[in-house]
């Protein structure tokens, strides 16, 4: 095999010695990457969050609460204690429906709805499970009795794993609403816990938590726009198999105008596969997706140590930006049908993708550059991608493991 030296640009060749002692650290570096990396399961490719989704329906005086969680969270959060991973899914459903009024107590102050500022009593009604992406959620249907007709402003208050529950992770909840004659998409996230729908007496549209007018043609505003943004940022940052991914791109890149073709190649390609996975026109497996992700990072890694940047890599990285594309939907679980509100919200979340992929770029790069100018390059170069391949060869052994029960 052999060891390709970094693009243009960095100061010579190793000499015999260089290459003696370039063989012993590599070995040094390949096996604390081992090391570290056996630690870590295969979750720490991405910063521990929780999700969920809340479809909310208004028929006159009744409004309909479909909220899925985390199972696991669920149970802990709300004092129930936490089944064996070998559970059976027919024992995890009698297991909430036997919990009922500890799961409505835990509810009952933590997600309230309210018209024009009354209450509206909330009643816990059916429970059961579902699975998404090798996850168990809890299913709950909660029913809210409204005062008077149904017509005006309804207030949706969400504090489900609030600061307070202390589950050592971010939650986000998908929201896809139609309140008071108007319908749209949200997210509820730590600073983001109120969503307001409907009329107020005067009948002028009612005003978000933050003072921006909603839409009820479209079902978006300009707060809900920033959040779905906010949440693609935070899904490439933290998800550090997609970071790792870019960071090898920009490793082997010869240039900025190489930056630029493989930046596009990987952009185009996931926006297709985010678009169709979020509509539902594909749907690939997550335990397919996920290994092969770590897959494409343990293959990059090799190029860059083997022989550098390919004249194929453009095509390389356009069909593993396909499986990226499928990993960043994952993030993202909408109900409603193909609408002009769920294509808005969909846009500001890619739009979020590319702005965290712009600020890898614009931070790493310069900094490759800056490094190949050094006598230690090729070495940095090559330790710096058995290292983050060694990595993903873990991650993809560990994503074809069972996943060994619940979430």
């Amino acid at each position: 095999m052999t060891i390709a030296t970094p693009p243009p640009g960095h100061r010579g060749a190793p000499s015999a010695t260089t290459s003696a002692w370039l063989r012993v650290v590599l070995g040094a570096v390949v096996l604390a990457g081992l090391l570290l990396s056996g630690t870590a399961p295969a979750a720490s490719a991405h910063v521990p969050t929780t999700d969920g989704t809340s479809v909310i329906r208004q028929d006159g005086a009744t409004v309909r609460y479909t909220l899925e969680l985390d199972y696991d969270t669920l149970t802990n959060a709300a004092g129930l204690g936490a089944l064996p991973r070998d559970t059976k899914d027919a024992e995890h459903t009698a297991f909430l429906a036997t919990h009922r009024a500890g799961l409505a107590t835990y509810l009952s102050d933590r997600l309230t709805v309210t018209l024009d500022g009354s209450p509206c009593p909330a009643e816990l009604g059916d429970t059961g499970i579902t699975k998404r992406q090798r996850f168990l959620y809890a299913r709950l249907l909660l029913t809210y009795r409204c005062p008077g007709s149904g017509s005006g402003e309804f207030t949706v208050r969400y504090g489900v794993f609030s600061e307070a529950d202390a589950i050592g992770a971010e939650h986000t909840n998908m929201v896809d609403y139609e309140l008071g004659g108007s319908g749209g998409s949200d997210v509820f996230d730590t600073g983001h816990r109120e969503l307001r729908a409907g009329r107020t007496a005067a009948g002028r549209d009612a005003a978000r938590s933050d003072g921006s007018e909603a839409s009820e043609a479209s079902g978006v505003s300009w707060s809900s726009t920033g959040r779905f943004v906010s949440l693609g940022l935070e899904h490439i940052l933290g998800g550090i198999d997609h970071v790792l991914f870019l960071v090898l791109l920009l490793l082997g890149a010869e240039g900025w105008r190489s930056v630029l073709r493989l930046a596009t190649s990987f952009t185009a390609a996931h926006s297709v596969t985010l678009a169709l996975a979020v509509l539902g026109w594909v749907d690939v497996p997550t335990e397919i997706v996920e290994p092969l992700i770590a897959l494409s990072i343990v293959y990059v890694a090799v190029e860059n140590i083997t022989r550098g940047e390919s004249r194929h890599r453009v095509l390389v990285v356009f069909g593993f930006g396909l499986l990226h594309g499928l990993g960043f939907a994952g993030a993202l679980d909408f109900t409603d049908d193909f609408s002009g509100r769920l294509l808005v919200s969909l846009l500001s979340f890619n739009l979020g993708i590319e702005l965290g992929q712009l600020a890898v770029v614009a931070a790493a790069f310069p900094l490759i550059l800056l490094a190949r100018r050094r006598s230690w390059s090729t070495l940095a170069h090559i330790g710096a991608a058995a290292v983050v391949g060694v990595v993903g060869l873990v991650w993809f052994v560990e994503r074809l493991l069972p996943p060994g029960g619940a979430a």
